[in-house]
This record gives structure tokens, C-alpha cells and sequence, in this order.
């Protein structure tokens, strides 16, 4: 144990030798608070799907303190600080100054309420360079209805601008239903003309708040389709980085098809990827990543590499459903999302349930 533990976080004790290769970890993810005032029908937090998940939030001292020993034990270069919405965690700026004073990008998660001139001058002052806010619809009523909160696409549109007249950078993530797939090619369109350089299509995640919902919210893999074939074309014209943060599996929808949509399968499945996705929760607990809520242990009690070599984390790595065998992308694909396998079936040998519920449409890559 390296620092002392606040009354306020719940007890974690896992005991996990070191067995498994030292990851690379160029990039980390930093859940700063639980606090929102969204009510997104698609959240994936984790502590919003389980009950059981540890409650509480480190004090500001000892998240400094936990922030600092990370960056020294995993020599990650980028820390994308999320939530939540992190603006709301009290010491935040003093959290993005000891990052770069690290050598270390943060890269700050937004939903964009609070993102004022003022706010966004502080966030760049403190070595903030790169945003990433939400816009999940050009049609405000359809981002509002997403968002769960009156006003909220104002917000965005605002915080956007004031990114860019500051010189910071914008990407915008685009998370994929069924009510707002229809609207993407427009929405990819306002994001250019306001200076976004980067988009994210995520397709929604069996996680969080939506695993009993999901279904209701899932947009098929022709919508999807559909919403690229329109899409890309305009992100190319307006030259808009276009990405699939969510995977998508290739025997559902080829993105090779398309030349400027970029996309690629969980860091986990190799070990030698510097593209680490591993999550530190508010409390201290690391995760495989921001979706999975299988806790590896609390960095208040073990350290960083110890937790991140455990038995778990390779487990988690080389799992392959059974379905998926035969599949040439078996090893890199792994059936899609675990982290949301283990959301909708409780196990590792099913596939991401994206692939359960089109079994239909699947066309194995051989």
C-alpha cells in the first residue's frame, strides 16, 4: 500500500500475483467523479448497472497522490479524463496540472455543460489541448431526448465554439441508436462546419444504464450501413476524422470498405499494444477499461503493474467464443466487446451481444 485509504471508499482486496507480460500503456482512462447532470438513456457506467459496484470518491489529496504513482509506475503518455462529467470533481484543474507536469496529455471527456469561454481558457491554461464533447444529433430535440436534459445540445454547440475560438481541438462522439442513426450524415456535416477534426461513431454499448434496454436502442447493421454509405462521403469532403470508437464486427459490417472510416478491435486482445484501455475508477479501482466492470483490484492496496499483470487481465485477453472459432479474425476480433459479453451474459465464452442478436446476418471472414 502507498498512501492511506479514505474512510469513504469501499473495501477492495484482491490478491493477484505477477504472472502475466507488462503491458504497454501509452493511453489510460481516468474516471474522475460519478457526479452528472445528463441522464443519458446509454450510459455505460458501470456503477450505474450494478448496485454492488463500491461507492465513494477519493478526496482530492489522495486522487493527486493516486494520479501521480500511476504515471510514474505505467509511463502512459495520455490520460483521457472522463466520468461522469470530470468538470464537476472538485480540484479538477489541480488534477490536469499534475498530469502535465508529468509529461503527461490529458485529454478531457466532456458532455460540454460547462465548457464556458472561462472554463475552457482554465482547461488550456492547465495543458488541455484536446476536448471531446457529445453531439448525437443535429436536430436538438433528438440529442436532448438522447442526453436525458433540456438544453444540452445548446451546450455543446457552444462549447465547441468556444474550444476552437480558444485554439483547442474538438472531437465529437456520435453514439448510434435507432432514434438518431437516420440523422448522422447531417449531424456529421454541423460538426465539420464547427470545426470538430474528429468524430467518433460509436454504436450504442450493452452496458451501464441500457443493458435491460438495449435492445430498444440497438441500431441494425444495415442502419449502420446505411449511416456510413452517407456519412463518410462528407467527412471526407469537409476532411473530419471518422472513426468507429465502438467496435463494429467486420462479419456484420466491413469498414475496410470504407477508405476514411478508421476502426480496429480491442487493445486487450494483444499484449504488445500501446493502446492500453485500462480504467481507474473515482474510488481507485482499475478496471480492464471504462465499459468492463470486472474490478482487478484498488490501486490504494497493490500497484498499478502488479494489478495490471494479473491472471484476469490475460484471461480477458485471450478469451474466444466458441462461435467465433472458425472466424479468421478469431484472435483480434475475439467476437466483439467483452466487456459487454460479460454485461448481457455474465461470461466470456458468448460473443459481444451485437453479434447474438444479428446471428442471422453473420458472414464469417474466412
Amino acid at each position: 500500500m502507498f498512501m492511506d485509504k479514505p474512510d469513504d471508499v469501499t473495501q477492495v482486496q484482491p490478491a493477484f500475483p505477477e504472472v502475466g507480460p507488462l503491458r504497454k500503456h501509452k493511453y489510460l482512462l481516468f474516471e474522475a467523479t460519478k457526479s452528472c447532470q445528463n441522464n443519458c438513456a446509454f450510459c455505460y457506467n458501470v456503477w450505474k448497472e450494478d448496485p454492488a459496484y463500491p461507492q465513494g470518491e477519493l478526496s482530492l489529496e489522495s486522487t493527486l497522490k493516486l494520479v501521480g504513482s500511476v504515471i510514474d509506475q505505467a509511463g502512459c503518455k495520455h490520460i483521457g479524463v472522463t466520468g461522469g462529467e470530470p468538470l464537476l470533481k472538485q480540484g479538477i484543474f489541480e488534477i490536469f496540472s499534475l498530469m502535465t507536469s508529468r509529461g503527461v496529455e490529458p485529454v478531457l471527456i466532456s458532455n460540454g455543460s460547462l465548457l464556458d469561454e472561462a472554463t475552457v481558457k482554465r482547461c488550456i491554461d492547465c495543458g488541455i489541448k484536446y476536448f471531446e464533447v457529445s453531439l448525437h444529433s443535429n436536430r436538438e430535440e433528438i440529442h436532448d431526448r438522447l442526453a436525458g436534459r433540456a438544453g444540452n445540445f445548446q451546450e455543446v454547440i457552444d462549447a465547441m465554439i468556444n474550444v476552437k475560438k480558444l485554439g483547442g481541438h474538438v472531437t465529437t462522439v456520435f453514439v448510434a441508436t435507432k432514434m438518431n442513426i437516420e440523422t448522422f450524415k447531417d449531424t456529421v456535416e454541423v460538426n465539420a462546419l464547427l470545426g470538430a477534426e474528429w468524430l467518433l461513431f460509436n454504436r450504442v454499448a450493452c452496458g451501464g444504464t441500457c443493458v435491460t434496454s438495449w435492445r430498444d436502442l440497438v441500431a441494425t447493421p444495415r442502419q449502420i450501413k446505411d449511416a456510413l454509405d452517407a456519412a463518410a462521403p462528407v467527412a471526407a469532403r469537409y476532411r473530419v476524422g471518422l472513426s468507429a470508437g465502438v467496435q463494429i464486427q467486420p462479419c456484420l459490417v466491413d469498414l475496410s470498405q470504407y477508405e476514411k472510416v478508421y476502426s480496429g478491435f480491442c487493445p486487450l486482445n494483444d499484449p504488445g499494444s500501446e493502446g492500453s484501455y485500462f480504467a481507474i475508477d473515482p474510488a481507485g479501482n482499475l478496471r480492464m477499461c471504462n465499459r468492463s466492470k470486472i474490478i482487478l483490484g484498488n490501486l490504494l492496496e497493490q500497484s498499478f503493474n502488479e494489478i495490471a499483470r494479473s491472471p484476469e487481465v490475460e484471461e480477458f485477453g485471450e478469451a474466444v467464443p466458441e462461435f467465433c472459432r472458425d472466424c479468421q479474425l478469431a484472435s483480434t476480433c475475439a467476437g466483439g466487446c467483452k466487456a459487454d459479453a460479460m454485461s448481457a451474459f455474465g461470461t466470456l465464452t458468448r460473443p459481444d451481444p451485437y453479434v447474438e442478436m444479428f446471428r442471422d446476418e453473420v458472414k464469417k471472414i474466412q
